[in-house]
């Protein structure tokens, strides 16, 4: 697979957008930034490959390990981890390396977020050759994730794990409640009018509320809420540059009115941020809570008895919402061909050493992982593997995705309705719709 040829008359346009949104902002300061410090005495046949990431705190960590073992294990290579902050910043950033010629070796990033770099010349595509070489295919992969890495053909990507927005709940409170059947799962989810029993349930028991769902000011957990449930009504959405959005608003009003009748006060809180909703179940004080995988290591921490889940089929078709950690290439101007080898092997590494990903609460996203004992052990991580097989994302376009700006927009408009209530469901998913829109009449950057 050769690499992205670079556009002639000088850097494309979105590189000049990227640009001008930098300099409001923070810059590259090269050793300003936070990562691993190198040798000063490295041997001089041991290739340095310097990696971007987005890991802080326990995944953090986990990420450090599985970088240790790759050292260990490939004497010849040594890895430079740099450590920037998650979101807006990671991204301008990462995109800046390329505009500047300071592109890192290897970088992390979010599947959904490909689209909006790839045409912009921004990364550079991985050769299946090369990586057969190193022992990594498209089998090793499930088809919704490799897919996902794909843009015209070509890959831009290798994933890493799929991070989902579950369902984790707490069994002495949910048996209490009469919703546990004999294998330890709930029960009793699996439509609008059951999982809102339950939750009243559940509110029963705990005295207060049944659920939590920390969401005000989170663009990002309004729409790992509202996607989820819209891909389990069965509609879709399609977002073509140039054309209105095509989107089924009867569904979408449907799900919207849901998590507006979710948030009466019984079943769950209609104002909890993301703090509150970590805080009420570790405490007990709700049975139930809707988080990202990655917040297992806090509930082992807070000791509160629990288990976790895929998203419920509420709507009825198993869909749960995330996103996919994946490797990419940012754009070399010139590529030393030693070092590119040893950002394959390098990624190669971290997929063998992907089993400790999964303490993180991640699904690794290699099958020879998640298909092994070893990980069959590993409780509750194995009770929710289908999460790959049920994987949904974000709407693609070059807007959209983790960490986006978008995803605010969208944010507006649902807050507005699920806690001040001063736009009714309706409004909502039209104030969304506009918004699509508006994004979508505008010329994406190429």
């Amino acid at each position: 697979m050769k690499p992205v040829p670079r556009p002639r008359g000088g850097l494309p346009s979105r590189r000049s957008l990227l640009a001008g949104a930098l300099m409001g902002g923070a810059c590259l300061a090269g050793t300003g930034l936070l990562g691993g410090c190198a040798s000063s005495s490295s041997a001089e046949d041991e290739t340095r490959v310097q990696l971007w990431h987005l890991f802080t705190g326990g995944d953090g960590g986990v990420f450090q390990a599985m970088m240790d073992d790759v050292d260990a294990q490939n004497p010849g290579v040594a890895i430079d981890p740099v450590v920037l902050t998650w979101g807006g910043p990671y991204y301008t950033k990462l995109a800046m390396s390329s505009v500047g010629g300071r592109s890192p070796d290897l970088a992390v990033m979010h599947a959904t977020r490909v689209i909006g770099y790839a045409p912009g010349g921004l990364l550079d595509t991985w050769d299946l050759d090369r990586l057969a070489e190193h022992g990594v295919t498209p089998e090793m992969f499930p088809a919704l994730l490799w897919d996902k890495c794909v843009l015209d053909g070509r890959l831009y990507a290798v994933p890493l794990d799929f991070h989902a927005f579950l369902l984790f709940y707490n069994t002495e409170l949910c048996e209490s409640a009469g919703l546990l059947d004999a294998e330890g799962g709930v029960v009793g989810l699996d439509s609008p009018e059951g999982f809102l029993a339950a939750g009243r349930a559940l509110a029963e028991v705990t005295g207060g509320q049944g659920i939590s769902y920390g969401y005000t000011g989170d663009g990002a957990q309004v729409c790992r809420m509202f996607w989820s449930l819209y891909a389990q009504t069965g509609a879709t959405c399609t977002l073509t540059p140039g054309h209105r959005a095509v989107i089924d608003r009867e569904q979408a009003v449907r799900v919207t009115a849901f998590v507006k009748e979710m948030l009466d006060g019984t079943v769950a809180e209609a104002d909890m941020d993301y703090g509150g909703a970590v805080a009420s179940f570790s405490t007990g004080r709700t049975a139930m809570t809707f988080m990202g995988n990655w917040e297992l290591q806090s509930f082992l921490k807070a000791e509160v008895p629990f288990d976790a889940m895929a998203m419920p089929a509420v709507f009825g078709t198993p869909a749960t919402f995330g996103d996919c950690h994946v490797f990419v290439l940012p754009r070399q101007s010139e590529v030393d061909e030693r070092r590119r080898d040893a950002a394959y092997e390098v990624v190669a590494g971290m997929l063998k050493s992907s089993l400790q990903w999964a303490d993180g609460g991640h699904t690794p996203a290699d099958l020879s992982i998640t298909e092994s004992a070893a990980y069959r052990e590993l409780v509750p991580q194995a009770h929710y593997a289908e999460v790959m097989d049920q994987a949904v994302f974000e709407p693609a376009a070059w807007f959209t995705g983790s960490g986006s700006d978008f995803q605010a927009r969208v944010a507006e408009v649902m807050q507005a309705c699920w806690l001040s209530g001063t736009l009714t469901p309706e409004q909502a998913v039209d104030g969304l719709i506009d918004r699509l829109d508006t994004m979508l009449a505008q010329t994406p950057p190429s």
